[in-house]
C-alpha cells in the first residue's frame, strides 16, 4: 500500500501542467528513491561531532578562526547614488512590464526577476561578496539627490525592529500564503506600492534609520552580508576592507536587540515553514488529501496560521535554549539573545540556499529568455533534464544536504566563540552553550528531513 501511494503521488505530481509546477520547481518527489536515511543520520552526526570539537578546542583556536584583517583603508568615490538610480530605473521598467506584459509567470520578467533573480539569488550572493542590496536598492539615490531622506520625526527606539519584523512577516505571508503571488501584474502593484510606501516612510523617519529598522529588506540582506568573508565599512568618506573566515563579522559586530533576534529567528521560520507546507505530514495534520490538493485558496487559513506558529515555536526554542544555557552555567555572564541570534544566520541562509536551489536551476533560465525577449534576442532552449535522472538529482540533494550540515557546522562555531568572548571560560561555555547545540543538531535532523520529505501541494 504504502509503494502504490508513493506511485500515485509521483503520478499526480508529474501530471500538473509544466506550466505551474515549474513555477514553483520541486524535486521531492524523485528523492524519495535515493537512501536519504543515510544522509540525515550522517549530517546530524556531523553537526553533533562539531559541537564536540568546538567543546575541546582551546579558546585561542577559536578566536583565531574568527580574527578579522585589514586589507586596505582609503578613499574612493561613492558609487551607491549611481547604482541606485540604475536600479529605481530598472524596477520601474520591471514594473512596467509587469502591468503590460504577458500574464505567464514564465514568461513575464517582473516576477522571474523578483522571485528568481532578487528573492533567491542575491542572498547567496550578499553572503559571498557583501551587501549588494545597499547599492542597487530604488530608494537611496534618489533620497539623496532630492535631499528628502533626512526625516521629520524620530522613529521611537522603543519599536526597535518591530516595523521591519511586520513588514517581513507580511512579505512571507505574500509569498507563501497568497493565491497569486506570482501574477505578474498583481505583483506589480503590490511592489510599486511597497516602493511609494517605503519612499513616504523614509521621507518621514529618515532613510538612514528607517533602512536600519523599517524596511525589512535592507535589514535582512544587511544580516546575510555579515557572514561575507570580505566586509566593506565606510566612515566619512575613507573605506575600510576587512576579510577574515566566512561569518567572522558576525561577531565583531554590535549584537542586536531582542527585535533584531526576532526577525532572524522570523527569516528562519518562514522558509522552513515553506518546505514543511508542502509535505504530506503536513497536509495530513491540516486534513488535506494530497492527492486532491485543493489549491493555494483551501488552505490560506491553516497556512496563515502554520506561518505564525512556526515563527513562535522556533522563538520560544531558541529563548528556552538561551535560559537554559543561563541556569546550568548560574546566571554568569553568558551572551544576550541578541549576540546568538546572529549565528543562526548560517542556518537561514542555508535553509534559503537549499530550499530554492531548483527554482534558481528552473527558472533562472526561463529569466534569462525573458531577458532576451525584452531586448530582442533570440531566446535559448530551456532545458530541465536534470530533474530526470538520478544521478542529477543526487547531486541536487548532496547540495542541499551538504548546505544544511555546513550552515549548522558554522553556526554552532559562531556560538561557541562568541560564548567564549563573554565567558573567557571554555568549561563555562560549554556548559551555558550546551542548550543551544542540542537545538541545532534538532534543527539540522528536522531539515534533513524535510529535504527528504515527499510533498503534495
Amino acid at each position: 500500500m504504502g509503494a502504490f501511494f508513493r506511485v500515485c503521488a509521483l503520478f499526480t505530481i508529474f501530471c500538473i501542467p509544466a506550466r505551474y509546477a515549474l513555477a514553483h520547481a520541486q524535486d521531492s518527489g524523485i528523492k524519495l528513491l535515493l537512501p536519504t536515511g543515510y544522509y540525515l543520520v550522517g549530517g546530524t552526526l556531523a553537526v553533533a561531532a562539531t559541537v564536540l570539537i568546538a567543546a575541546a578546542m582551546p579558546p585561542r583556536w577559536a578566536e583565531t578562526l574568527f580574527r578579522e584583517r585589514v586589507l586596505w583603508q582609503g578613499r574612493i568615490p561613492r558609487i551607491e547614488i549611481i547604482t541606485s538610480l540604475i536600479g529605481a530605473a530598472l524596477l520601474a521598467v520591471l514594473i512596467w512590464v509587469g502591468l503590460t506584459g504577458t500574464r505567464d509567470p514564465l514568461e513575464n520578467l517582473l516576477p522571474l526577476t523578483v522571485w528568481t533573480l532578487w528573492w533567491v539569488a542575491l542572498p547567496p550572493l550578499c553572503a559571498l561578496f557583501g551587501n549588494l542590496w545597499a547599492l542597487i536598492n530604488p530608494w537611496s539615490g534618489v533620497l539623496a539627490l532630492t535631499g528628502l531622506g533626512r526625516g521629520l520625526v524620530t522613529l521611537p527606539q522603543a519599536v526597535g525592529m518591530m516595523p521591519a519584523t511586520l513588514l517581513l512577516l507580511c512579505f512571507a505571508w505574500f509569498e507563501n500564503v497568497s493565491l497569486s503571488p506570482e501574477d505578474p501584474e498583481g505583483l506589480a502593484r503590490v511592489v510599486a506600492g511597497y516602493v511609494v510606501f517605503t519612499f513616504i516612510a523614509s521621507i518621514l523617519f529618515g532613510w538612514e534609520e528607517w533602512s536600519r529598522r523599517g524596511e525589512c529588506f535592507s535589514v535582512f540582506f544587511r544580516f546575510i552580508a555579515r557572514l561575507a568573508p570580505v566586509q566593506f565599512a565606510r566612515d566619512s568618506g575613507a573605506v575600510a576592507i576587512r576579510a577574515g573566515f566566512p561569518g567572522f563579522a558576525v561577531l565583531h559586530g554590535a549584537a542586536i536587540s531582542i527585535s533584531g533576534a526576532l526577525f532572524i529567528l522570523l527569516a528562519l521560520s518562514t522558509v522552513s515553514f515553506d518546505g514543511l507546507s508542502k509535505t504530506f505530514t503536513w497536509l495530513d495534520l491540516i486534513g488535506i488529501n494530497p492527492l486532491q490538493f485543493p489549491g493555494r485558496s483551501g488552505v490560506a487559513l491553516p497556512n496563515t496560521l502554520g506561518l505564525v506558529w512556526a515563527w513562535i515555536v522556533l522563538t520560544v526554542a531558541f529563548f528556552t535554549s538561551i535560559w537554559a544555557g543561563r541556569v546550568l552555567a548560574r546566571g554568569s555572564g553568558v551572551p544576550m539573545a541578541g549576540r546568538l541570534a546572529l549565528t543562526i544566520l548560517p542556518i537561514s541562509l542555508a535553509y534559503h540556499a537549499a530550499h530554492y536551489v531548483t527554482v534558481l536551476l528552473v527558472n533562472g533560465q526561463y529569466a534569462r529568455n525573458a531577458a532576451q525577449r525584452l531586448v530582442g534576442v533570440e531566446e535559448t532552449h530551456v532545458t530541465t533534464s536534470f530533474l530526470n535522472t538520478i544521478e542529477d538529482v543526487e547531486k541536487i540533494w548532496q547540495f542541499q544536504s551538504g548546505a544544511i550540515v555546513v550552515g549548522h557546522i558554522l553556526a554552532v562555531l559562531l556560538a561557541h566563540t562568541a560564548i567564549l568572548a563573554v565567558t573567557g571560560n571554555r568549561r563555562e561555555a560549554v556548559t551555558s552553550g550546551a542548550p543551544l547545540a542540542i537545538l541545532m543538531i534538532a534543527y539540522t535532523a528536522f531539515g534533513l528531513w524535510l529535504l527528504a520529505a515527499p510533498t503534495g501541494a
